[in-house]
């Protein structure tokens, strides 16, 4: 059985309300939260509230793997 693999980039997701979590790089104190729209395109981003570190998303990518469906003969 194949998979099938399809990876989708930053700009394919802006209209999925993609929304990316984790800790601070700097501090690694304070929970970071990032959407599609706090993107490197307009320079948004959001400021950690412990260290004041700016954070942006500038890429991207999620890969999917699915099995591939056999179909059975009739």
């Amino acid at each position: 059985m194949q998979s099938i693999v399809d990876k989708v980039s930053l700009d394919r997701l802006k209209d999925r309300e993609l929304q990316v979590s984790f800790l601070c790089p700097y501090c690694k104190s304070a929970r970071i939260s990032l959407g599609t729209n706090q993107s490197l395109d307009s320079w948004n981003g959001v400021d950690c509230p412990k260290c004041s570190a700016h954070l942006l998303l500038d890429s991207l990518s999620v890969v999917m793997i699915k099995d591939a469906v056999v179909a059975r003969p009739a």
